[in-house]
């Protein structure tokens, strides 16, 4: 076998796995608006694959935040195995100066953290994982505060997603983030329709 045919077996391999990864976010989100709880279980599959992954591009802010959502795969079956009779959060929105602060704070974390990378590591696209991983992380608590504006913040990062995957030729994950940019405009105008 020659060196070019060895080349396109690892390309082939490495294409089934992000395949794997993609369809296993996908059924997360399935089963997460199911309110299923076998959405942690797809969650922790799409996660490790995504941890392999981004490690391998240099992308290594995703790979942590990766790492964060196996974490949270395990909180999330656990606390959705609980019991339901909660009272619900209801969805509301924050103040332009709260909206200004969270904004702040992840752009000098994204700063701080990409020259970090940078200067430090042999990070591919320091910044821009830098800031798709922090605004993840910030959206991530506004959703569990159900702050409207999540669903904002989302769309940039998923918009940059898009493109940052896109430069590093994972296309099939490119194309993920795009349906994520979707399902996140969708998430803000279901919840405009609940703001309290």
């Amino acid at each position: 076998m020659s060196i070019f045919d060895n080349f396109l077996s690892e390309v082939s391999n490495f294409s089934i796995l992000e395949i794997i990864g993609v369809v296993s976010s996908l059924l997360y989100i399935y089963f997460a608006t199911k309110e299923n709880r076998l959405c942690f279980l797809f969650g922790l599959i799409s996660s490790t694959i995504y941890v392999y992954i981004c490690f391998s591009y240099q992308l290594y802010f995703d790979t942590l935040i990766n790492l964060y959502y196996i974490v949270m795969s395990f909180v999330g079956w656990a606390m959705w195995s609980e019991n339901k009779n909660k009272v619900e959060e209801k969805v509301k929105s924050i103040q332009n100066k709260t909206f200004l602060l969270y904004a702040t704070i992840g752009g000098l974390a994204t700063l701080v953290f990409g020259g970090i990378a940078l200067n430090y590591s042999d990070a591919s696209l320091p910044f821009v994982d830098s800031f798709t991983t922090v605004f993840a992380i910030i959206a991530t608590v506004m959703v569990v505060k159900k702050q409207i504006e999540n669903w904002l913040i989302w769309i940039i990062v998923d918009g940059v997603g898009i493109g940052m995957y896109f430069y590093k030729e994972l296309y099939f994950t490119s194309f993920l983030f795009l349906i994520y940019t979707i399902i996140a405009i969708q998430g803000y105008r279901k919840w405009k329709t609940q703001l309290i």
